[in-house]
């Protein structure tokens, strides 16, 4: 049976950052004959070459990408082992590292880090906001834990065990006096000479906001007001005729407090499930199925889990 040294694995990977076995000694701080030769010794093993040496430098091919693959979630593992192993030093648990979407980032994650803080205040959590497929990227490189996400979305999702805990809608935002406030359904291709406050580019919220008029059937808004802050995009739509396209949890304190108004849209397809992600045939953590456990409480317990 073939087995694979991990610190020839690191090396691959240093090799692949740096460009060079010169560029990679000096960064690990070995000297450029031990690397080489534990790089020859894998390739040996596998009985495969790993990457193409030349006058300009390694340059990686595709067997080398694919343990580099590996190789990225092994140092990760490493990683988050010292983190772990720092932290219960000073009496914390952790870390625990949660991805979510722009929709996840209110409602249920908060409450559930309130429960979490509240049953165990020693305790260290990052979370991070990113793309449907890049948080599934960092959960696949072991860089997260748990997803808190929309489900049926990426391309790795078939590499990771779901669960879903409820629906997310988007809908029309105005303020209360808006011309289009007392209507209580519109649809999207109704819209197209409104006055827009949306996401601007390179933002997860940008991204999902794109799919919505894609679904619709409706050009992405040419003029208007753009900001990757949705305290902004609240304030803006809070003073002017702009309206927005947001997710009734994002804007639920607005819309209890009578500061928005959400209407429903007709035209952007069906009701998208929200749920839990985890890496296919791995067990959680304690910490992280303490975390899994308070969602699904918390999404069994509320009142109105479709928005």
């Amino acid at each position: 049976m073939m087995k694979i040294d991990p610190r020839r694995l690191l090396d691959v990977l240093a090799v692949a950052r740096h460009g060079s076995f010169s560029g990679a000694a000096e960064a690990t701080g070995v000297s450029q004959p031990a690397l080489s030769q534990s790089i020859a010794l894998l390739e040996r093993e596998l009985g495969v070459r790993v990457m193409e040496r030349g006058r300009h430098g390694a340059r990686l091919n595709q067997a080398g990408d694919a343990l580099v693959f590996h190789a990225r979630a092994l140092e990760n593992l490493i990683e988050r082992a010292e983190e772990e192993m720092r932290l219960r030093a000073r009496g914390v648990l952790g870390p625990l590292a949660i991805g979510v979407t722009p929709i996840t980032t209110v409602g249920l994650v908060p409450q559930a880090l309130d429960l979490l803080l509240g049953e165990t205040p020693d305790v260290a959590v990052k979370v991070t906001e990113g793309l449907d497929d890049e948080i599934l990227a960092m959960l696949k490189t072991r860089e997260l834990d748990l997803l808190v996400s929309r489900l049926g979305q990426g391309s790795l999702e078939g590499e990771v065990e779901s669960e879903r805990l409820f629906f997310a809608d988007w809908s029309l935002v105005v303020r209360p006096d808006h011309p289009l406030a007392e209507r209580e359904m519109i649809s999207l291709r109704e819209l197209r000479d409104l006055h827009w406050v949306l996401p601007a580019g390179g933002s997860a919220f940008r991204k999902q906001m794109e799919l919505v008029f894609e679904g619709a059937g409706i050009d992405w808004p040419i003029g208007g007001i753009s900001t990757n802050s949705i305290l902004a995009i609240k304030a803006i739509v809070m003073s002017t005729d702009c309206a927005t396209i947001i997710s009734q949890r994002l804007v639920a304190v607005e819309i209890a407090a009578g500061r928005l108004k959400a209407i429903a849209l007709g035209d952007v397809g069906p009701l998208k499930p929200v749920g839990l992600m985890w890496r296919r045939g791995e067990k959680l953590s304690p910490l992280a199925e303490r975390f899994a456990n308070l969602m699904r409480r918390l999404a069994r317990d509320d009142p109105d889990p479709a928005f």
